[in-house]
């Protein structure tokens, strides 16, 4: 079978190996809950850690996750982390119904390269302590920890794009990925959307990245993402010039922070730059390393690039 070669090339997954999460009554570990069909639709969105924004408009209605080979007692689940339908929430009984009500059959997976490394099929949700549930199910692909290294012509199967291994990427993130699941009715066969990805560089004291897909770069300064209690900001807006002389990458580690006391030292990794409504501007996806705990959270320009709003601020598994 073919492997994913790009975004927007939807081949069959490659021949790999399946990771299987079974029924909690053939099986030990979690106790695990399978959707039992349709509920109710849901009502109003609202934020759970942060106020809601107003970018409610239409758009794609998705929910972002974080997919971990070891996530559930050792095997496949995804962390439901940042739901988007008429606006933004991180409300954990939100993003757990999104699960439980069957909304969220497929998540697809991205590799370090912004080019989809393999599916997760969802078959329940499972408590692993978090203060939402977890999607268990089977994963089929490589490693989120994977780029596409090279074309392969194999007989019978076409072209295919091996992956490998970015060796940075396992220590920081512990082989996870992100996993994002566009929200469908539980009778509707899994959706294959595709996302448009992009890029981010260090430029000096600056994360650079191009927003709205103009060519024009966006410097944001690192020292904006925190405010000044050492959590978040909730805007964070770029610096009035931009020039970055830096290579855009999907995905970025171990950036070094400080607050405004300068005395406590908190790392970020860009763990992504897609759009995640469909609305031509990329969200950041940006994980948090302070020092007892690991927080991922997502910023998105609602009327302007150069004005990033936070639009949730979530648990994933623990590190």
């Amino acid at each position: 079978m073919a492997a994913y070669s790009a975004i927007t090339d939807r081949g069959p997954l490659p021949r790999v190996a399946w990771f299987v999460l079974i029924s909690a009554a053939n099986a030990c570990g979690p106790t695990v809950k399978v959707p039992s069909g349709p509920a109710a639709e849901p009502g109003g969105v609202t934020r759970g850690l942060v106020k809601p924004n107003t970018n409610t408009g239409t758009g794609r209605q998705v929910l972002l996750g974080e997919m971990c080979p070891q996530g559930a007692g050792g095997r496949p689940a995804v962390a439901p982390l940042i739901l988007r339908t008429i606006g933004w929430t991180d409300n954990p009984a939100d993003v757990s119904a999104a699960v439980e009500r069957g909304s969220t059959p497929r998540f697809e997976v991205f590799g370090v390269d912004g080019k989809l490394a393999g599916a997760f099929d969802t078959m329940g949700v499972v408590d692993v302590g978090l203060p939402q549930q977890v999607a268990m199910g089977a994963y089929a692909g490589a490693s989120p920890c994977t780029y596409g290294a090279m074309a392969v012509a194999r007989p019978k199967a076409g072209e295919i794009t091996t992956r490998s291994e970015d060796p940075k990427c396992g220590p920081a993130t512990q082989s996870c990925g992100l996993a994002i699941a566009e929200l469908s009715h539980p009778d509707e066969p899994p959706a294959n959307p595709a996302f448009v990805t992009g890029g981010a560089c260090i430029s000096g004291d600056q994360l650079a990245v191009d927003i709205d897909g103009d060519g024009r770069i966006e410097s944001f300064p690192l020292v904006g993402v925190l405010d000044g209690a050492r959590a978040p900001a909730a805007e964070w807006s770029a610096a009035p010039t931009a020039t970055a002389a830096c290579e855009p990458k999907f995905q970025l580690y171990d950036i070094k922070l400080k607050g405004e006391d300068s005395k406590s030292e908190v790392s970020l990794d860009v763990l992504g730059v897609v759009d995640l409504d469909g609305d031509g501007r990329r969200e950041l996806v940006l994980a948090l390393k302070f020092a007892t705990v690991r927080t991922i959270v997502v910023y998105t320009a609602t009327s302007q690039p150069q004005r990033l709003e936070l639009a949730g601020e979530a648990t994933s598994f623990p590190r």
